[in-house]
């Protein structure tokens, strides 16, 4: 892959649904101070009241798309449901004092004919606003001979568009810092880091997504480290700055 003159140094802008609409979905309670009740007489936008008014159901958080009926072997997918127990990662020194570490891409990877949705696990409030995990994501690059061998959906499905085949375009890499009160869905083909705990404590995550078993059907990677060493970094903001309102 094309690489950089010099390390370019990212920075991460707070996840939310609107910059991250491109690469796939922001899954979050949008009203998180709502006690549901029956007696609400306004309710937020995409929600009903559910379990005799002790509930508010938001429909279609996240939508789920499977394409391996188009795969070239022939399996079709099945809905799976794992879990990922994420450690923090190491992080490069910074000499930013506002800055908790380096981190550096190495691989990405994707999941041409499936979404893929990470819902955190077992945090309490305070924890969900303290735990943090990167995601990162790039778009895909035309298609070239680099890319020949990678099976790929359709560039259209459903009437919805697809990636396509190219590579990642490592120059429109975006980092997004999430905290644990939300879960993220990557689009199909959606070229995208493994997931990146920051912090001091493992996050559980419940990852569902389809699969047939074919390898390079299920998940394809490529490197975007040269000679081992990683040419894009993702400057981490330390946490005190978050809770103050700094900018990321």
């Amino acid at each position: 892959m094309a690489g950089f003159e010099q390390r370019v140094t990212l920075e991460p802008q707070v996840l939310c649904e609107a910059a991250f609409h491109d690469f796939g979905t922001v899954i979050e309670n949008p009203a998180p101070s709502l006690v549901p009740s029956s007696k609400i007489t306004k309710l937020p936008p995409n929600s009903v009241q559910a379990n005799q008014g002790s509930a508010l159901k938001y429909l279609n958080v996240t939508y789920m798309r499977d394409c391996y009926e188009s795969a070239p072997s022939k399996v079709l997918g099945k809905a799976v449901m794992n879990m990922f127990v994420c450690a923090p990662r190491s992080l490069l020194q910074s000499s930013s004092s506002t800055v908790e570490g380096l981190f550096p891409i190495e691989i990405l990877e994707r999941h041409p004919y499936t979404t893929q949705t990470f819902i955190p696990l077992g945090l309490s409030s305070l924890e969900a606003q303290r735990a943090r995990y990167l995601v990162i994501v790039a778009p895909s690059l035309p298609p070239s001979p680099a890319d020949a061998g990678l099976p790929v959906p359709p560039l259209t499905k459903d009437g919805q568009s697809l990636p396509g085949r190219g590579l990642p375009d490592v120059g429109k890499v975006k980092a997004f810092i999430a905290n644990g009160s939300q879960g993220v869905t990557y689009g199909a083909g959606t070229w995208h880091a493994p997931i990146v705990v920051i912090g001091e404590k493992p996050i559980d995550f419940v990852v569902v997504q389809f699969a047939n078993g074919v390898g390079v059907e299920d998940c394809q990677e490529t490197l975007v480290s040269e000679g081992g060493r990683a040419q894009l970094l993702v400057a981490v903001p330390k946490v005190e700055l978050r809770s103050r309102g700094a900018k990321l």
